[in-house]
């Protein structure tokens, strides 16, 4: 089997070919390419990707998630599956808090974190039957260690810690395109 990776990296900064990097270091840098692109715009034909999948990117694009989905349904084969593993948020509100740390901040979690069920509206809205979808049971210590990382603000790690694994949870939403 033979996979080849396209890697849309809209935010990455000219010539920093990170991803390129690490697939060298596994040994798969003639699979991987990356690209300074964004998924709501992607310069390919109609119909060619096997499969499409979003992880830890999809919730940053914000308002133009809708577009960005169906630019990937054009670029997928009939019977590919489209996927997402995302930051997402549990379906309560957000507690008073971390509204406070998000609102000081400007973090963006309110903004850009949804529900599952909004995912999963959004990937009926453009055709695409679901074929999974859940919240990852161990979202809580994958938080704890994304935030050990210290690779994201500190305000962001203080979100993380208070929120105690009440609202931020990563997600799965997979579908498939229709034949």
């Amino acid at each position: 089997m033979h996979v080849s990776v396209v890697t849309l990296e809209p935010w990455a900064k000219s010539g920093n070919n990170e991803i390129q990097a690490y697939a060298a270091v596994r040994g798969v840098e003639n699979q991987v390419l990356q690209l300074k692109i964004t998924a709501q715009s992607m310069p390919f034909a109609d119909n060619t990707f096997d499969a499409i999948i979003s992880i830890g990117s999809f919730e940053m694009i914000g308002d133009e998630r809708p577009l960005a989905l169906s630019e990937m349904v054009r670029v997928a084969k009939p019977g590919a599956r489209i996927g997402i593993a995302e930051p997402m948020c549990q379906p309560i509100p957000m507690p008073a808090e971390l509204v406070e740390l998000d609102n000081q901040f400007s973090l963006g979690f309110q903004a850009c974190f949804k529900t599952l069920d909004w995912n999963c509206n959004l990937f009926a809205g453009q055709g695409l039957p679901i074929t999974d979808s859940y919240y990852f049971d161990e979202a809580y210590q994958w938080w704890l260690n994304y935030r050990d990382l210290r690779r994201i603000s500190e305000e962001e790690q203080q979100l993380i810690t208070l929120d105690n694994g009440r609202w931020i949870s990563p997600g799965l939403v997979v579908g498939e395109k229709k034949v």
